[in-house]
């Protein structure tokens, strides 16, 4: 086999060519960076959950739930002292939900009576009323908790006639509550789960995209030049095989995609302290995956069209729709459900699914076994119908 000649030949002339190198390894670098730093806020702004709150009691029990809401790190408190300023203010969409403490509340706690805390919310922002509403239920449950042993002190007549008393019986059924006797424990299905920053996004993210600059567009391009300027044609003529001057050309668009994906990927863990899992094995295999499906899509992309005008305005068109709706610019999570649905017909979706269960959810191996599936599946499809209809003229 003398394909590894035309693939090193291939490899050598890239090698030579400066501007190649920057756009693959230094422009998608520069860019990662930006991206990171620049947007990186925008996902702590996304969990900041803005409440504001108004206190008409200024009492005990009162002054304890606003402490515990302001102890919450994403929630951000603000205070208002006029409920019809707040309400303006909720109304005028400053804030999108409002917790109003009514007048008593403190009083009513301690004497057994019932009592209720109002949330007003936007309701187009459902995802954090929701998660503001199981805070506020939470913190409410261990105070209804202390209004039934008030009630039930009552019922059997044990004496509470004066603050004291009532504080006393709620101190000591409090011992009993906190830590509750029933608990809940969560264990996540990841073996190591590790803290998410902006960087387990835009790194693999930016670094798919440029791969693909590499092996669909550029590697389209290449191969269309070679039919334009005859080199395919005079290669015929020497004693080498069809099979081994296409195989030569893959190897080589190959090759420079999985050095660049790797380089990428291994300068976001030194410069950015992207954690890349506990299986390497199973991110070079995931790397390989990635670059066999997007080398097919460029050879199948140069045998559609016919000139390099065509390769180069197709593949751009291909690479920045897949990085849009895959999730390359923004977790996937964030788009409607159809576009989600979509994006698995991508290169982009199963890649960014892949990283992140082994940057992520540390799944090892075992984990990206449906990704590789896919991305493999896809690189059959794009070298089954390019190599059928590939023209050496």
């Amino acid at each position: 086999m003398k394909f590894h000649i035309i693939a090193a030949k291939d490899i050598k002339i890239v090698l030579r060519d400066k501007n190649a190198l920057i756009m693959m390894f230094l422009v998608p670098m520069m860019i990662i960076s930006v991206a990171g730093l620049a947007l990186g806020g925008q996902y702590q702004q996304n969990m900041q959950i803005k409440v504001l709150i108004v206190d008409l009691d200024n009492d005990e029990v009162s002054r304890g739930l606003v402490e515990f809401l302001e102890e919450i790190d994403i929630l951000y408190v603000d205070m208002e002292s006029n409920e019809f300023a707040a309400r303006d203010r909720v109304k005028n969409q400053e804030y999108g939900r409002l917790i109003i403490i009514p007048l008593g509340f403190t009083e009513s706690v301690m004497t057994g009576q019932d009592t209720g805390l109002l949330i007003i919310a936007d309701p187009t922002e459902e995802s954090d009323n929701t998660v503001l509403e199981k805070i506020v239920e939470g913190y409410a449950s261990r105070i209804s908790t202390n209004v039934v042993v008030v009630k039930t002190a009552s019922a059997y007549g044990i004496p509470a006639h004066t603050e004291e008393q009532v504080l006393e019986i709620i101190d000591t059924a409090g011992q009993f509550v906190q830590p509750p006797p029933v608990d809940v424990t969560i264990e996540n299905t990841a073996s190591n789960l590790v803290e998410f920053s902006p960087f387990t996004q835009y790194v693999p993210g930016f670094a798919v995209m440029f791969l693909m600059f590499t092996t669909v567009q550029n590697g389209s391009i290449s191969l269309i030049k070679e039919q334009e300027a005859g080199t395919l044609r005079r290669l015929i003529t020497a004693p080498i095989s069809k099979a081994e001057i296409i195989g030569g050309k893959i190897a080589s668009t190959f090759v420079r995609g999985f050095v660049q994906l790797s380089v990428l990927i291994y300068f976001g863990h030194v410069a950015f302290d992207l954690d890349l899992g506990s299986d390497i094995l199973a991110l070079f295999v995931l790397i390989a995956a990635v670059t066999l499906a997007s080398t097919g899509l460029g050879v199948l992309v140069a045998v559609l069209v016919k000139t390099v005008d065509q390769a180069d305005s197709v593949s751009l068109f291909l690479v920045m729709i897949m990085s849009a709706i895959g999730g390359s610019w923004w977790p996937l999570s964030l788009e409607p459900q159809f576009m989600q649905d979509m994006a698995y017909f991508t290169i982009t979706a199963w890649a960014m699914d892949g990283f992140y269960d082994l940057f992520y959810f540390d799944y090892g191996l075992a984990g990206i076994i449906e990704e590789v599936k896919w991305l493999v599946l896809m690189m059959i499809i794009f070298f089954g119908i390019a190599i059928r209809w590939f023209k050496f003229e």
